[in-house]
């Protein structure tokens, strides 16, 4: 599977039994991933308001795309 499939494929069907993101995306991505993970947590947040705080959080790296380091 070429690398740009295998990515695609990754954020769309997200499962656990997947390649680690990090030999997909880089070193450190899961740990960063872990890390909201983590801050969600200490939130106490229920999975909606998880799921919800998450897609604000797309959305504004969507927004804010021309000041991050996109690949």
């Amino acid at each position: 599977m070429k690398k740009e499939t295998a990515r695609e494929y990754y954020l769309k069907q997200f499962k656990h039994e997947n390649d680690k993101v990090s030999d997909l995306f880089g070193s450190d991505i899961d740990k960063v991933g872990t890390e909201i993970v983590n801050l969600l947590k200490e939130k106490d947040l229920t999975h909606e308001q998880a799921y919800a705080s998450l897609q604000y959080a797309y959305n504004l790296i969507k927004y804010e795309s021309n000041f991050l380091k996109l690949q």
